[in-house]
Formats: structure tokens, sequence, C-alpha cells
């Protein structure tokens, strides 16, 4: 991940380092921690940040407030480097950049501090909630980084469909997914996908050895049907181009063969446990509520309207239309949750936060396209 040295509104940190002297220092702790690990249920991704606002609620009342240099994040917190000891337990709140949302204070507090050298303390943070480090940093999909460390096979629930002509791998792949309750059904060609997306599925597992320009192909088809979930490509081949191939293919992850058991496991979590989207945008996971049963015809008509909506939302980003695609947006998010379809009413909202808080169609594109695939495919929820 690219180092941002830029310092927040021109501050510096509390240790005020120069760039090259702060980066040498991170790159010493980061080896100093290759070592052997300490059980941890999230892993941490490198997040260097020349400096970060953060506040301190002092044990005595009041507050204070300084710029901190940042080393990694995760979903369950932050490592920052400070000039003094903090101690285990001072609350506190830190300022980050959201994706879509702006500037976000974040709650936290002090879980642990080491002394490293002179006057630089490590200093981790918990979260008081937890978050999705992909809210808050854009994260190549293909770069076998995942959000959980480890993960407890029993909270892997579901069904995989598993696209290989090798029986070894199909094996292979049985044998690591035995201690979860995932339902793995198999096929051997890449066009036997599509009629089996028919069921739901919550991941599809697809060997690229077989054909990837065929498997790309295949992938492609699934995404313009509107297919958004987590699709996991596995290959021995691992070249630039190859990841060029399945990147472009809009695979969700990607596992290098030989496939290692944790790795797997890493990968379905993400998206089966962390429910993140499986699309190249994010798709918010349907939300099944029950449609009070005086309201079922009401419900019907207006999965149709959802459906009229999802060409007119295409024709409002043709024509950077933003006075009807507001007026789309707040009917799907003034009705949509009556009605049973929380999740287009959640999209809906999102788009309609960008448009007020940025003012710009653009950077509502993927919101968009993600409410067109909702709309496109919606069904009543069950009475």
């Amino acid at each position: 991940m690219a180092t941002d040295w830029s310092s927040t509104e021109g501050r510096n940190n509390t240790l005020n380092l120069s760039a090259e002297r702060l980066s040498m220092l991170m790159d010493e702790l980061d080896q100093m921690n290759e070592g052997p690990r300490i059980r941890r249920h999230h892993a941490r991704l490198a997040y260097r940040k020349h400096a970060i606002e953060m506040e301190v609620y002092q044990f005595s009342g009041g507050s204070v407030g300084f710029c901190v240099a940042c080393r990694n994040i995760s979903r369950g917190g932050l490592s920052v480097l400070h000039s003094s000891y903090m101690h285990i337990g001072t609350k506190c709140r830190v300022k980050m950049r959201h994706k879509t949302d702006g500037d976000q204070w974040l709650m936290a507090e002090v879980a642990q501090c080491r002394h490293v050298t002179g006057r630089v303390h490590d200093v981790g943070l918990r979260f008081l909630r937890e978050i999705d480090v992909n809210d808050y940093v854009r994260l190549d999909p293909l770069s076998e980084t995942f959000s959980l460390e480890h993960v407890d096979p029993d909270k892997l629930q579901g069904r995989v469909l598993l696209v290989t002509a090798s029986d070894i791998d199909r094996k292979l792949i049985e044998v690591y997914l035995s201690e979860t309750m995932l339902r793995i059904v198999s096929v051997t060609k890449y066009e036997e996908m599509l009629p089996k997306l028919v069921d739901p599925y919550d991941a599809v597992i697809c060997d690229f050895d077989m054909d990837a320009k065929l498997a790309a192909h295949s992938l492609k088809s699934l995404r313009m049907a509107g297919h958004s979930l987590p699709i996991i490509a596995v290959s021995g081949d691992t070249s630039v181009n190859a990841r060029d191939t399945i990147r472009d293919a809009r695979a969700s992850a990607f596992i290098p063969k030989p496939i290692e058991r944790l790795a797997l496991l890493r990968a379905l979590a993400e998206f089966i446990i962390l429910h993140r989207s499986g699309g190249e945008v994010d798709v918010p996971k349907q939300v099944k509520n029950e449609t009070d049963p005086a309201l079922r015809d009401l419900a019907e008509l207006f999965t149709q309207d959802l459906q009229k909506f999802a060409t007119e939302l295409t024709e409002c980003i043709e024509k950077k239309d933003q006075k009807n695609l507001r007026y789309i947006c707040a009917r799907i998010r003034g009705t949509g949750p009556l009605l049973g379809y929380a999740a287009e009413a959640d999209a809906a909202s999102k788009i309609l936060n960008i448009l007020d808080h940025q003012g710009s169609m653009d950077i509502a594109t993927e919101p968009i396209n993600t409410l067109v695939s909702l709309c496109r495919h919606a069904k009543p929820s069950a009475a």
C-alpha cells in the first residue's frame, strides 16, 4: 500500500520526525513484528499516515487534541505512534476519512502502549465499534488481503458453488471446508454457472486454470446479468497478466495455487461472515423483512415500480439527470422499508447522502449501479 505522508491541515505529529525518518522507524517496527504472531482476530493492514487528528479525554475532565502518526489499521482498531505514554483504558477519538461520507470521528480507547525508543511509544487503539476497513482504505481485491486473521469454521454457513474440472482441487477444497457448515455444489464447466445460480448461493469459487479467457468471459456475463455474489478466483498463474485478467473479470478475490486452507477460510469469511459485497461496487446484502399481509398487493406493485426504476436510473446516469435521480431515490427510500425493501431503501439513501454532501453524480455512479442491480432483481419479501 502506498504511504501517505501528507499531514493533516499542515500539522505535524507529536514525534516531529521527518517523513524519511518516520518511514524508516515504521519499517523497523514492521520487521520487529514479523516474528511469532500474537493470536489476533482481526488482520492488521498497512495504513501509514503522517498525521491523523486525535482527541483524548482526560480522567480529570476535559480533553486535549493533537496529531499522531498512524502505522496500521484493522476492523478493531489502529496502531499509532505518540511521543509519550498513554494509560490503558484512556478514552479517545480519531478522525478518519470515509470513502463516501467524508471525515468521521471514531470513538476508541487505548488497548496497549509500549515504549519503543527515546520518546517513541507504539499505542494500540481499540475502536468501540468495529469498522469495515474497506470504507476507509482502498484495497486491491486481488491482493490477498482479508480482514480476519483467524476464522471459526463453525461460523461459515451457507452454499458455495465450486467450478473446477480438477478432481484433486475439488477434493482438496472439500477437505479444507469439511469442518465448516458450508454445502458445496460442484460443476466442471464455466457455462454451468449461470443456470446453477438460479438457486441462491453465498459464494462462488472459480478455477481459472481450465481456460482463463473463458473463465473471465463467464464471470463478466454473470456480472452483466446482475449477479453481485462473491466470486473467488483460484489459479496457479500469479503473473501480472493473469491477475489483470481476473481483475478485469470483476472477481471479488484471488487465491493462488497451491491453495492454503487458512487463505481459503479467510477469503470466504470476508464475504460470508463479514457480509462484504462480492461485486466491484458495494452491494448491500438483501434484508428480508416481513411484509404486512395487508400491504402484499402494494408490495407487488412496488416490485414493478422498482424494475422500471432500474431503467430510469440508468438513463439518469447517461443524461446526468440529478433531479430525476433524487426523485427516484426519495421514492425508494420513503416507501421501500414499509414494503419489505430495506436494502433498496438503504442504497437509495446512500446516493442521496452523497448528492447532499458532494453534489456530484460522478461520485455516486457506483452506488447508482448498485441500486440498479437491486431494483432489477427485486422480489417481494415473504409475508
